[in-house]
Parts: structure tokens; C-alpha cells; sequence
């Protein structure tokens, strides 16, 4: 016979099959297990393929220990790992924007003005034609004034992103929002814009030299924080290596913004948004970190959304 003790208090030393039908009144299980009484007495219907009741149908609130003939209780399976973050950069995207926490990056950056961008769809900006590029000016194709707020990931939930932001198709160049978004799915992210605050005079110094100088801060403060240098703009750097991510598309992608690119300022197309001349300032797993100090503007792009690079 298999003895077997279901999840409950400890309640000392193992039971004898005769000890336990002796207690509960019935030389098979009876009362116990709801009367079912198999032809061998061993409480089980179907030639004994029935496995044990879970704890609930018990007696009383306390699991007893269970005696049965049953088939044994197989161990569950070993779940299938699968990679849900192939293509998309979720568990970076998650990594990426950790960042923000830092207290200063969060006293210099401004949550309420924030634009998302998915392959589709703009939240928190409309689509604008993108600009003339202009040599060692940067520029992107969003609004001037980014609509959407960042809010939070969302509670015990750190697939989703808890946002208020109306949505716009990408496609379209009309103003009106297809809806207001509450929540957004990290993995449908191609990137991430978010504005600076806006500045004011501090003593000598006038609203642009503060605002010049916290986008500084800003800018210095994130280099810090994401993987700087050559080697980690390489694949030979594995740059996938514990981010539960495959590398997809991003290693070429990562090796030519490296490649003969000292001043570090890129052009880039990724999903709707089109960046002219931003600075790289590093990267996180696969999402890339620029800066647009012209419009005071930091982006968090995928890698493996970017389409065409300049």
C-alpha cells in the first residue's frame, strides 16, 4: 500500500492502515472519503485509478493521513520554458526604466510628459512629420508637448505599465485619439520618450543655463548607469548573455552603432519614430538609451525594433 500525507500540520508519527480505518469506524475508507469503497477495500473506484482526494474533502479543517491503493500520485511536470521574450525587450525594457527610481533622474525628469511608441500606435504624442535633418542638430517626429504620464508598472504585474495617455494611430496625421489608455503591455513597447522639466532662474543663472545644466545632469547620471564602451556594443560581449532575452536582431544593430561611431550621435527609424542626431548614452540588456539635448528629450529604444539606421 502507499501511504501518503497530504499538505497539514505535522500530527506526530505515521498511522497503520488498521489504525486509520479502526478511527474513522470502517474497515475500508467509508465515511472518510465519502463512501467509496472499492472490490479490494481500498477505497478507490475503477479498479483503483482514482488518486487521492485533495485536502479540502478531508475530515474536519486538518488533512488526515490517507492510505490507498491507488495509482501512485505522479510528480507534476517540469514546466516548458518559454522564451516570451524572443523579439521584444521586456525583461530590459523592465531593467531600462528601473533606472527612473534614481532621485535625481526623478526630481529632473517629467513623468506627465511622455510619449509611447509601438509599431502601430503613438500614446502621448501625435504623429508629426518627421523634420528636415539638420547636421548636429537633433530632432525626432513627436509633438512638441508629450501628453502621456508614466505612472507606475503595474501592481504584482510587471508585464503591464500603468499609464494615462491618449492613443493615436501611427498612421494617420488627424489629432483625435482613438482612446485614452490606462495600461499598456511592456512587450508591444518599441520605445520611450520623456521630457525634461521645465526649468526656472536660479540666481545668476537664467531658465536655458539651468535647464542646459540638469539635462547634464541627467545625461551624465544615466552613462553611469548603463553598460558604456566598445566591447559591450559587441556581440562577442553577449549582449543577451542572463537578460532572458534572444538576441534577435539586435546584435548587428549594436555592433553598427559601434562601429566608427566616436561621436556617438545616431539617426535612427525604430517602429513610428524617427530620430535625427540623438546621442547614445549606453544601453540596458537590449534597449538602447539616447538623449536629445536640443529638445531635452532622453528615449529608451529596443534594439530589436530598429529598422534603418543613418
Amino acid at each position: 500500500m502507499n501511504q501518503t500525507y497530504l499538505n497539514c500540520p505535522s500530527v506526530g508519527n505515521a498511522m497503520s492502515p488498521e489504525e486509520f480505518a479502526a478511527q474513522n469506524g470502517d474497515p475500508g475508507f467509508g465515511p472518510a472519503l465519502g463512501g467509496l469503497q472499492g472490490q479490494n477495500g481500498c477505497g478507490c473506484q475503477s479498479g483503483g485509478q482514482m488518486p487521492p482526494y485533495p485536502c479540502g474533502q478531508m475530515a474536519g479543517n486538518c488533512c488526515q493521513p490517507m492510505v490507498c491503493c491507488c495509482q501512485p500520485v505522479q510528480p507534476p511536470c517540469k514546466p516548458v520554458e518559454v522564451d516570451e521574450d524572443a523579439c521584444c525587450c521586456k525583461q530590459s525594457f523592465q531593467a531600462a526604466l528601473g533606472l527612473l527610481c534614481n532621485p535625481v533622474l526623478a526630481s529632473l525628469l517629467d513623468f506627465n510628459a511622455v510619449a509611447f511608441i509601438t509599431g502601430d500606435y503613438l500614446a502621448g504624442s501625435v504623429p508629426e512629420t518627421p523634420a528636415t535633418p539638420t547636421a548636429g542638430t537633433p530632432s525626432d517626429n513627436l509633438a512638441d508637448d508629450l501628453t502621456g504620464t508614466f505612472r507606475r508598472f503595474s501592481p504584482c504585474n510587471a508585464d503591464l505599465l500603468d499609464i494615462n495617455a491618449p492613443v493615436y494611430a501611427a498612421s494617420a496625421t488627424a489629432d483625435t485619439a482613438v482612446l485614452t489608455a490606462t495600461q499598456m503591455s511592456l512587450c508591444a513597447l518599441d520605445a520611450l520618450a520623456i521630457q525634461a522639466v521645465e526649468a526656472e532662474a536660479e540666481g545668476d543663472l537664467t531658465a536655458d543655463e539651468v535647464a542646459a545644466r540638469n539635462f547634464r545632469t541627467i545625461q551624465s547620471v544615466l552613462t553611469q548607469s548603463s553598460t558604456q564602451g566598445a566591447c559591450a556594443m559587441t556581440p562577442g560581449c553577449h549582449c543577451c548573455d542572463g537578460s532572458g532575452e534572444g538576441c534577435c536582431c539586435s546584435a548587428g544593430v549594436l555592433t553598427a552603432l559601434s562601429q566608427g561611431n566616436l561621436s556617438r550621435q545616431v539617426s535612427l527609424v525604430a517602429g513610428p519614430l524617427v530620430l535625427n542626431e540623438a546621442t547614445l548614452l549606453g544601453r540596458v540588456g537590449n534597449v538602447l538609451i539616447l538623449a536629445n539635448p536640443e529638445d531635452e528629450r532622453i528615449y529608451f529604444v529596443c534594439a530589436n525594433s530598429v529598422q534603418f539606421i543613418a
